[in-house]
């Protein structure tokens, strides 16, 4: 991560990740919220939303939703976006709304948000999951809340969509995942000991994984403690579920 970029975070474990990179290595980086919150620095209480005003404690700036999604996002003057992906297909399209038939649906989700916009005008897209379940990554979600690649790259583009959007990366306790020529995804570095049967077993559909993956170097006892202090910090303010 650019520890100088502007940086659009969604909500939830972006939020999180978006704290321990200031921690480590961006303490420079400004985040713009989906609510309008520019914020310049690190915050001494964990915001629970984009909405927390705790985040606009001594901000920068707090502007509306439309100014951060349009004047800030859809003008280009973000360089990073991170959205998370809890149900993501082999294009990087996102499913927030229903599970299974729209009118009908099996389960129904939160919805969009400011996902939609994310996905549509942000550059530099990361997607981020928690999860390693094959239901999370079906060949094909049943809705698109959030346009990755549609059926390719080529397609994303005959609509219109601006050069530089769509997702660029995935990265989920597996490791880092890109996107080649096609829009597909594809493992670029897992973390020690994940194999190409964990990888292959985490998607819903036949992903090309390389004999040989690379290896993302192990964190150190410092980057442990920070990400292990912001986790805390997450669950005493019931941002997270706290562990069994």
């Amino acid at each position: 991560m650019d520890p100088d970029v502007v940086t659009f975070v969604g909500f939830h474990w972006p939020m999180v990740m978006a704290r321990v990179a200031r921690r480590l290595h961006a303490p420079a980086m400004t985040i713009v919220y989906e609510n309008g919150i520019v914020e310049d620095r690190i915050t001494p209480v964990f915001p629970t939303s984009p909405c927390d005003l705790v985040a606009a404690d001594g901000a920068t700036m707090c502007a509306g939703s439309v100014d951060a999604l349009y004047m800030w996002l859809g003008a280009g003057r973000v360089g990073m976006t991170m959205l998370e992906a809890a149900i993501v297909d082999r294009h990087g399209n996102i499913n927030t709304t229903a599970v299974g038939p729209y009118k009908k649906p099996l389960v129904r989700l939160p919805g969009s948000g400011g996902g939609t916009e994310l996905g549509s005008m942000g550059r530099g897209l990361l997607l981020v999951s928690a999860s390693t379940n094959s239901r999370s990554y079906p060949d094909c979600v049943d809705y698109i809340t959030s346009p990755g690649y549609l059926g390719g790259r080529s397609q994303r583009s005959s609509l219109g969509y601006k050069p530089g959007t769509g997702p660029q990366r995935l990265v989920n306790p597996l490791g880092l995942f890109g996107f080649n020529e096609a829009g597909e995804l594809f493992p670029t570095a897992v973390h020690p000991g994940v194999t190409v049967d964990d990888v292959r077993a985490c998607f819903g559909w036949p992903i090309a994984v390389p004999d040989t993956l690379n290896v993302l170097p192990e964190p150190n006892a410092d980057e442990l403690a920070i990400v292990r202090e912001e986790l805390e910090h997450a669950r005493e303010r019931a941002y997270l579920l706290p562990q069994d």
